[in-house]
């Protein structure tokens, strides 16, 4: 890894065109219910919302490292580490976007490299910035190489309270959840879908995108404290790990209810 090379590296931008059936593919593949979510879903519906996290789509296509130089990478053992996601406007129903990519850092964890690359979203009609985005991405066995193990770049999850949960909620995935998730986000990654490349890749089936539990999770925080409306969505982090799917998350909403809203199909059975 050339750690230097990487960061002085300024690709050309990435443009993302979607329209109204990308962002309702894309709320179904994180989990989205006609009954409940319809504003999510429907085109016509007087309140439709493009789900704040469909920006992960653009911001995947950008941070691409495929050929990124100073970067020695292999698909085959490529992990999601980490994800921050701010939102300064909502998405419109339809757009072409513009985003920008940049490799801040490569860290070395030892056991692999993580790569810290930052993406910054506009609307390239209006010119309004939409989003800022951290996206982590840990190569096992590509570590050792001399490089620091922490970053100043690094966006830092907040301390999880001392207490037990306000609200627990439960939902199950479909089997075909990953296969509807990477035609909604883009990751076409085939971990995802072909058993064959997941054994390649050290697993025993495919798995489901860790972007898709970001968006389940992040749907049933704004259910629960933001009356399902995702407008109020500002930031989040979540970071990853082996065993826990997604932990040490956090997100921002900008109004939140003072108690939470939690239906009873997805209320704990615990």
């Amino acid at each position: 890894m050339d750690v230097e090379k990487a960061k002085a590296h300024v690709p050309d931008s990435e443009y993302f065109e979607y329209n109204s059936r990308d962002a309702i593919i894309y709320a179904l593949g994180i989990g989205a219910h006609a009954k409940d979510d319809i504003h999510y879903i429907y085109e016509s519906h007087e309140n439709f919302t493009v789900f704040p996290t469909f920006v992960v789509a653009p911001g995947l296509a950008a941070a691409g490292l495929m050929s990124w130089p100073g970067i020695e990478f292999d698909l085959t053992r490529i992990l999601h580490g980490e994800q921050y996601i701010e939102v300064y406007e909502p998405l419109p129903a339809d757009a072409k976007l513009r985003s920008e990519s940049r490799v801040v850092d490569i860290l070395d964890k030892g056991s692999g490299a993580l790569f810290l690359s930052n993406v910054t979203t506009y609307d390239d009609r209006s010119g309004k910035k939409l989003s800022m985005q951290q996206i982590s991405t840990f190569q096992v066995g590509s570590g050792k190489f001399g490089g620091a193990k922490t970053s100043p770049h690094e966006k830092k999850v907040e301390d999880t309270p001392k207490r037990d949960p306000d609200a627990v909620m439960e939902e199950k995935t479909s089997v075909d959840q990953a296969a509807l998730y990477r035609m909604g986000s883009g990751d076409l990654n085939p971990l995802h879908v072909d058993p064959n490349f997941a054994k390649m890749s050290g697993f025993k089936e495919p798995i489901l995108h860790g972007l898709c539990s970001l968006g389940f999770a992040t749907r049933h925080v704004i259910k629960a404290w933001a009356d399902n409306d995702a407008t109020r969505f500002k930031a989040m982090k979540v970071k990853e790990t082996g065993k826990v799917v997604i932990s040490n998350a956090w997100v921002q909403l900008s109004q939140a209810s003072s108690k939470p809203t939690v239906d009873e199909k997805y209320a704990s059975k615990m």
